[in-house]
């Protein structure tokens, strides 16, 4: 094969028809005005990764679509380099602009001059596309093509300005919109089979050019492209095309509607259409069990029949919504238009005449297309309109842009936005728009949280060394310099930063270290402000910042003149802790015995002893308190501090943000172990003695002697097992989760210790 482009001649056109059901190559050159077919390929696809037009499986499309280069490279001896394709209207917008340019009158207008003059009429439309809509995504729509309604000059109508000369030059068009993504994935198919995009049309614009020509525009005519998956329309009127719409509905449904009838395979269900467009009088299938059958085909158009109908008051309605009345004549192209009855519904829909609505492709295509007669027809009229209309821009490879030193050609109807030109260039949607890094959802104290990621490097545009933007209209000769865009960095947020702050502190509460400040479980675990957080986490966070936090935490309610911080008397329980605060709690004495004679001066009173009786089921011991001796004025007698009744709350104080909590001391910590974060946990629990379940049993542990809270190894006293002498593994669970045996025990605890053998499981 001769790896010299054979597109190098200037006549070359290769087309590719990407449809819902199959992809077509088209391949010919230009002579004498007419297109030459050189060779045809075709083939259907095998998934479904085209829908509704629309490609949305990039790498099968590109297998189907490279096979077809192959086999025509093959035949026709020479490699293809340059594509031209078209899109489907599946998600098309349209605009009407009016622009006009003062000229030299002078000088003829040439190439340069109608291309500016497009150009701005295209950028017009954007623009008022953009203000009228209040969908925010239409700035990231892009222009596929474009139809002339009219030319003026100097107040007079022209079928083209070419050459002509005059002072004021006026262009009235439509502009044609789709998402980014569908233009995109086009030009990431043709990239990965090494094919350079040259022009990218409309299917409507690309079929009417093949199947109505220019004199046939005058009168007002529609042209419907009913395919596998859209019927895309296009109206023609006063000698130019003056709308285009779209439906989601067309082949398709019909071959489903057969498949739910005739208990059959989607392959077999199109073939069994096929048969019934043929016009067969017996249709023989086999259905999914294997099962073999033969209908009339009047059994089976009857059949589908519902959907046909629905389908024709489909593409009849679109067409009266564009028109605004019946047109005088409909063509119908496509694979879908030879369905069966579609044509006579169209009309009854429409109200016209049976005859007005017919299958087009046979006469008009013979006078532009010079190719084998089984190519002259409605099915092939896209992949035939598309080399058709690739002929009208032919002459335009001189017109051309610079791209970061990279010459790009203008070969989108003589028009150009920079952002056609960067996709061309081989940048991708990514680099130019970038994207925000991916954010993290998780529950703070049972409310959803989000830490949001980066937000991205914004790309930067230059035409000719001045800011532009992606919607930019180039001209020949433009210098473009971009700088793609960084995606922003996806989050990664610590515990400390997803509660906005994190301050821990160690202050000593009666000669014993206490916990404070900021504590955190993620997930059920005890963790500090260093731990990451991730999607989906469940995190608690609390605060134990005042003495009222850190009496409430241990269960203490002390009474005035009872508290003392760093040796000085504290009454103010929203005294906010600072790191190293000493703290005491000085026991009052209990109310004198009535009076004697002779009154002696009140003594210290000795500290409270823990009471020997058991306590209340609603009330928790309190923990032994000692005094600080200090020298200090002796005041009156008062009850003493008193447990809490209630509960003790697992949240002292939930925090969200450090504006919420100011903090004297902000502080980094570092990460805690587990051991010391249950060490500090269990500063928050009751003393024993403590009421549990022992291996399915009631159980009372008493109060340590040391005045420690009762932990789980305590409970080994309790049951017949000696670690000394192992039956097997040992199973500690507390409340049906594996225990550790320094944790805490808490009122009502179910506790289970027993071995567990390598022949089951025995409970001690």
């Amino acid at each position: 094969m001769d790896t010299t482009s054979g597109q190098q001649d200037q006549k070359l056109i290769f087309a590719l028809d990407i449809g819902t059901r199959s992809v077509i190559g088209v391949v010919g050159t230009v002579e004498n005005g007419m297109l030459k077919v050189l060779r045809v390929e075709s083939e259907e696809h095998t998934e479904r990764a085209v829908v509704d037009g629309q490609i949305e499986d990039i790498e099968q499309t590109a297998r189907i679509a490279g096979r077809i280069k192959e086999r025509l490279e093959i035949n026709l001896g020479f490699s293809l380099k340059e594509v031209y394709v078209a899109a489907a209207g599946r998600v098309l917008k349209t605009h009407r602009a009016v622009y006009s340019i003062d000229i030299d009158e002078k000088k003829p207008i040439d190439q340069r001059q109608l291309f500016l003059l497009e150009s701005k009429a295209i950028q017009q439309a954007y623009e008022e596309l953009a203000r009228e809509s209040e969908d925010e995504s239409i700035l990231s729509y892009y222009c596929v093509g474009h139809s002339v309604i009219r030319y003026t000059l100097d107040g007079y109508s022209f079928s083209t300005l070419l050459n002509h000369r005059g002072r004021k030059a006026q262009v009235e068009l439509i502009g044609t919109f789709l998402p980014s993504e569908v233009v995109e994935s086009l030009y990431a198919t043709m990239s990965r089979i090494g094919l350079s995009i040259m022009s990218v049309t409309l299917e409507p614009i690309a079929a009417i050019n093949a199947v109505i020509p220019q004199e046939l525009r005058l009168l007002n005519v529609a042209l419907v492209d009913v395919g596998a998956g859209t019927s895309d329309i296009a109206i023609a009127n006063n000698g130019s095309v003056c709308a285009y719409t779209m439906a989601t509905v067309a082949g398709d449904e019909v071959t489903e509607r057969i498949m739910r009838e005739f208990l059959v395979d989607f392959q077999m269900a199109e073939q069994m259409k096929r048969m019934l467009s043929e016009g067969k009088q017996t249709i023989a299938y086999t259905d999914i069990l294997g099962l073999e059958y033969s209908a009339p085909a009047a059994e089976m158009l009857e059949q589908v029949l519902p959907t046909v109908e629905d389908l024709a008051s489909t593409i009849s309605q679109r067409i009266l919504e564009a028109n605004g009345a019946p047109p005088m004549a409909v063509f119908m192209v496509g694979g879908g238009s030879r369905t069966p009855e579609l044509c006579r519904l169209v009309a009854q829909g429409l109200s016209i005449d049976e005859k007005k609505v017919a299958i087009g492709g046979n006469n008009y295509m013979k006078r532009m297309v010079d190719t084998d007669p089984q190519y002259i027809s409605a099915e092939y009229a896209t992949p035939i309109g598309i080399a058709i209309s690739a002929m009208s821009v032919q002459g335009q490879e001189n017109l051309a842009v610079m791209v970061n030193g990279k010459r790009v050609r203008m070969m989108n109807g003589s028009s150009m936005s920079l952002m056609e030109a960067l996709l061309r260039s081989g940048y991708q949607y990514g680099q130019i728009m970038g994207r925000s890094g991916k954010g993290v959802a998780f529950e703070l104290n049972g409310a959803t949280k989000l830490i949001r990621g980066g937000i991205p490097t914004l790309a930067r545009f230059e035409v000719n060394g001045r800011p532009a933007n992606i919607t930019t209209p180039l001209q020949s000769g433009d210098e473009v310099t971009f700088i793609p865009a960084e995606n922003g960095a996806d989050a990664m947020p610590l515990l400390c930063d997803a509660v906005g702050g994190w301050n821990v502190l160690e202050v000593e509460l009666n000669g014993a270290s206490k916990f404070a400040g900021t504590a955190g479980m993620l997930n059920g675990v005890p963790a500090g402000g260093d731990e990451p957080v991730s999607q989906g986490d469940h995190v608690e966070v609390w605060e134990i910042a005042t003495l009222e936090d850190l009496f409430e935490s241990e269960q203490l309610m002390p009474g005035p003149g009872q508290v003392y911080v760093n040796g000085a008397l504290c009454d103010d329980f929203s005294y906010r802790l600072v790191q190293g605060d000493v703290i005491n709690i000085l026991e009052r004495p209990n109310p004198p015995e009535p009076k004697p004679p002779e009154v002696k001066p009140p003594e210290l009173q000795q500290p409270v002893q823990p009471r020997q009786e058991q306590p209340a089921p609603s009330q928790a011991a309190t923990p032994v308190v000692r005094p600080v001796q200090l020298e200090t004025e002796q005041k009156s007698p008062q009850p003493a501090a008193q447990p809490l009744t209630a509960p003790l709350r697992p949240l002292v104080r939930p925090i969200y943000h450090a504006a919420q909590q100011p903090h004297e001391q902000q502080a980094r910590p570092v990460m805690a172990t587990a051991s010391s974060a249950f060490s500090d946990a269990s500063q928050r629990y009751a003393y024993g003695p403590v009421r549990v379940v022992l291996n399915g049993m009631p159980c009372i542990l008493p109060a340590k002697a040391d005045g420690q809270y009762v932990q789980f190894f305590d409970a080994l006293n309790y049951v017949d097992i000696d670690p000394t002498k192992p039956q097997g593994e040992i199973v500690v669970l507390r409340n049906g989760r594996p225990a550790s045996y320094v944790e805490p025990v808490l009122e009502g605890d179910k506790l289970d210790i027993y071995w567990k053998s390598d022949i089951g499981t025995e409970g001690v």
